[in-house]
């Protein structure tokens, strides 16, 4: 049976029994999972949720870019300072932001990925062959791990039919010298209907980070949107799911690579609707039918003055 952790206090760790006849339900916003089989825990502090990643795990960490990581689940393992990891995520982050934290503290041993472009010391550090680099398209990145949630071993795809994904000898890791220390194995090849696929085994966790918009102390877990990239399949592909929810978006200061400054006028969420003065700073102006000014309090991470014209949320006007 899988271990299922949650995280109270925005944020929230869940773990879904891989194998286990858990269930995906999909909507047009946001999708939840459940598992038969669960252990749920809250924790309030993300090191503590994060604390038994030991040395040299495999770890699935969902997200898109930046959109959607569990960044603070990643800062809590830098603070663990585990070690060794084999890191399977879309993407390597920024230097100074995600993944690129915990390949600064060189605590990643080997990057399964499919986008890594955005990261200079990722590329130090693997042409350097101070880290393994297993590069994967990213269609079959995802039903790697799909398949792995699933219980399926294996599946074949047309994708790298051809290349050195096929054909083997891609590096993985460089020597000193520029050598290559680790190449990639040639991929088994079989004939359907004419075309040619390669074989391309199910990939699993012993952990999976990932971020959602809620969870509840049963173990369900709901992805919104974005944050829906990479995060599902991890859920179901690992042995223990730890994932971040409910946390403020709106905070005192950003803690996010900054893509504009000063530039915003007013801020929709989902339970308000806030007027940005560069001076006197934010007035909330709308709510959300059925909550209150102190509803909204406890979910904004900054404070704000009240409109004395306050009135419910309305449809934006096209």
């Amino acid at each position: 049976m899988a271990a299922l952790k949650l995280l109270s206090s925005g944020l929230r760790l869940c773990a879904s029994a891989r194998g286990s006849g858990a269930t995906w339900y999909k909507g047009c916003v946001c999708s939840f999972s459940t598992s038969a089989h669960r252990h749920t825990k809250f924790y309030t502090d993300p090191v503590e949720a994060v604390k038994d990643i030991p040395d040299g795990a495999t770890v699935l960490v969902g997200g898109f870019g930046l959109c959607g990581i569990p960044e603070n689940l990643i800062d809590a393992l830098l603070k663990t300072g585990v070690k060794g990891l084999t890191a399977v995520s879309n993407n390597a982050g920024v230097d100074n932001f995600g993944l690129g934290l915990l390949l600064r503290s060189k605590q990643i041993k080997r990057m399964v990925s499919s986008y890594v472009g955005e990261n200079a010391e990722f590329e130090r550090q693997y042409l350097s062959g101070e880290l393994e680099v297993e590069l994967t398209p990213q269609g079959t990145l995802a039903e790697r791990i799909r398949a792995g949630g699933a219980g399926v071993p294996a599946f074949y795809t047309p994708t790298g039919y051809g290349t050195l994904v096929q054909e083997g000898g891609s590096p993985i890791k460089y020597n000193k010298d520029g050598s290559v220390a680790i190449a990639s194995k040639p991929r088994e090849v079989r004939e359907f209907n004419g075309q040619h696929f390669i074989l391309e085994e199910a990939i699993t966790g012993d952990f999976a980070l990932v971020k959602a918009w809620k969870a509840d102390r049963a173990g369900n877990v709901i992805f919104r949107k974005s944050a829906r990239n990479f995060n599902l399949p991890m859920c179901k592909a690992a042995e223990t799911t730890v994932v971040e929810g409910n946390a403020h978006k709106i905070m005192e200061k950003c803690t996010l690579p900054l893509t504009g400054k000063q530039c915003v006028n007013r801020i929709i969420t989902e339970k308000a609707v806030f007027d940005v003065d560069k001076k006197k700073g934010l007035t909330l102006i709308e709510l959300w039918e059925g909550l209150t000014v102190d509803d909204v309090q406890k979910s904004t991470g900054c404070d704000f003055a009240v409109s004395p014209k306050l009135m419910p949320m309305q449809q934006i006007a096209n």
